[in-house]
């Protein structure tokens, strides 16, 4: 009988096992049987680290650290007819970096407008591509109090939201994503240029980036044809190679707090979990698109054109992404490549990088031994994302009282079944030294409008 294998790596959650074996592949359930006899040795004791990160890191699914076995074709095919059938977007309409969400938003998933509220992307990323509500909801409320309008609780998954009336204290006037450098987007992202290095634009697509990660893929010899696939593990790898670029060529480069413990490994996780194709014979799934067309050496970039395929199927109902989830796959990639854990910058020239120590960070409440003990690697994410509102917005206090309350109704469900004995005193001051740390471009209002 195959063993249940309890995958709490890093945090002390809420059990997760297998879901149900009831019409899965025999081959994956076999391969699944191996694993659990391999791992379950090193990770059935919660509150742990793995004692071999780098084999946890390999062994994982594109389904994240719960593993997909069943498939349903009528629980996960994404209809791309009728109301969710493909539409190039209109000249009004936005489109932004994310290829997960301008595909969403040109079926129709989420507004075709590109501007959404909270309410709007629970529903459709969960429709699209099963993402857990709590994840959606966060992400979703994080854009609308840093780069959107809080007001009518609305943000734009591109550039600044059209009619914005800049009440005072909305930051930088609701810029949207792809102007939100340092508060949400970071340097040293999977496919976009650094803003810096891009006269502001981080936004756009870097075909040299794209052609690096194209190439971690490729031809597969391995005996069970998961070889050479795009692989979580593979993006941790690589991701921390961008890191190491980015270091070496851009002057201001900046890696701060939040975008390091969530965002951007969050977003290279995602282009796994979320956007790879399900099948009978790959329950798991496996990369099959992104907003790119033609071959290595004559790519081509269809901005805001990214579209889901026809006959494309989601990860199960049963296994949506939690944030639980999230925290573990960020956590894991940590502790695989702590070479990718990274906090500060340059100082402005390039391969001048200084790092700001966790403790510094939170005057000494977490340091680099406990930072991955316990729901400490969770409670530290989860409150910068907080505390450091004050440091993101401008205005009045009333904005960032209004920013904050809005923000706490959707980090709360998830921090309340975390054990934060104690919450982390964020001194975002030590990053002042940084001159990427200051640097925020804003935008066009007809950005990323054909």
């Amino acid at each position: 009988m195959m063993r249940v294998l309890i995958l709490a790596v890093v945090l002390p959650i809420p059990v997760l096992g297998f879901p149900s074996m009831k019409n899965a592949n025999p081959e994956v359930l076999e391969r699944a049987a191996k694993l659990a006899d391999r791992t379950t040795a090193q990770y059935v004791q919660r509150q742990s680290v793995p004692t071999d990160p780098l084999g946890f890191s390999a062994a994982e699914t594109n389904c994240g650290p719960t593993p997909c076995l069943t498939f349903g074709e009528a629980d996960q095919l994404v209809s791309t007819t009728g109301d969710h059938a493909y539409a190039s977007p209109a000249v009004d309409e936005i489109r932004g970096p994310c290829p997960g969400l301008n595909a969403a938003a040109n079926h129709g998933y989420l507004p075709r407008s590109g501007i959404v509220s909270v309410e709007e992307a629970i529903l459709g990323l969960g429709a699209a591509y099963n993402l857990a509500p709590e994840v959606s909801a966060l992400l979703a409320a994080y854009a609308v109090a840093v780069d959107g309008n809080i007001i009518e609780g609305l943000w734009s998954i591109g550039g600044p939201l059209p009619g914005d009336p800049g009440v005072p204290g909305l930051i930088r006037n609701g810029q949207g994503i792809s102007y939100s450098h340092n508060n949400f987007e970071g340097d040293s992202s999977i496919a976009r240029f650094d803003a810096y290095t891009n006269n502001g634009d981080a936004h756009s697509l870097d075909i040299s980036k794209f052609e690096a990660v194209y190439a971690i893929g490729g031809n597969d010899t391995s005996e069970d044809g998961f070889g050479q696939r795009y692989t979580l593990d593979l993006f941790r790898q690589h991701r921390e190679q961008v890191q190491n670029d980015a270091i070496a060529s851009n002057p201001y480069f900046f890696t701060g707090a939040f975008s390091t413990l969530f965002v951007v490994p969050g977003a290279y996780g995602f282009v796994i979990t979320l956007m790879s194709n399900h099948t009978a014979e790959v329950p798991s799934g496996y990369l099959s698109f992104f907003g790119i067309s033609g071959a290595p050496g004559s790519f081509v970039w269809n901005k805001g054109q990214e579209r889901i395929p026809d006959n494309w199927y989601r990860r199960p109902s049963t296994n949506q992404y939690t944030a639980v989830e999230v925290a573990i796959d960020v956590a894991t990639g940590y502790v695989a490549y702590p070479g990718s854990l990274k906090i500060g910058g340059n100082t402005g020239t390039p391969n001048s990088f200084v790092g700001v120590s966790v403790e510094n960070l939170t005057s000494g409440v977490y340091n680099a031994e406990t930072l991955f003990e316990g729901d400490n690697f969770a409670c530290f994410a989860f409150n910068v994302a907080e505390q450091g509102l004050p440091d993101f917005l401008q205005g009045a206090g009333s904005a960032l009282n209004n920013a904050t309350a809005f923000l706490q109704q959707y980090l709360s469900p998830i921090t309340s079944e975390l054990n934060c004995s104690q919450l982390a005193q964020y001194d975002a001051g030590v990053l002042n030294s940084f001159p990427g740390y200051h640097y925020s471009p804003t935008g066009p209002d007809n950005s990323y409008k054909k």
